[in-house]
């Protein structure tokens, strides 16, 4: 399957995990996964997900293409986004 073969699946209340039974926040970074709320989806039920493995970030257009699909970034998860905050912090420090 090619990237233009791929559904483009809006994701919302979004963060990235290491694997469905870790459920510690990571990077957005290829080898992570998202998880969030899907609708829409030709293949999935709306609603909470775990993606496959991140493949690439499109930063600049909010793309995260998985094997199956490539998710258009909507509104993170509050509890990621206070976890992104704390390292950032963290760094400055």
């Amino acid at each position: 399957m090619n990237k233009h073969d791929k559904p483009v699946v809006r994701i919302e209340n979004w963060s990235v995990v290491g694997s469905i039974i870790y459920y510690g926040f990571r990077n957005l970074e290829p080898g992570a996964r998202l998880t969030g709320d899907v609708m829409g989806h030709a293949n999935l039920r709306n609603g909470t997900i775990y993606t496959s493995a991140i493949l690439t970030i499109d930063r600049l257009k909010g793309l995260v293409e998985t094997h199956n699909s490539i998710y258009s970034l909507g509104d993170v998860s509050e509890d990621y986004a206070r976890w992104l905050d704390a390292q950032e912090h963290a760094r400055a420090a």
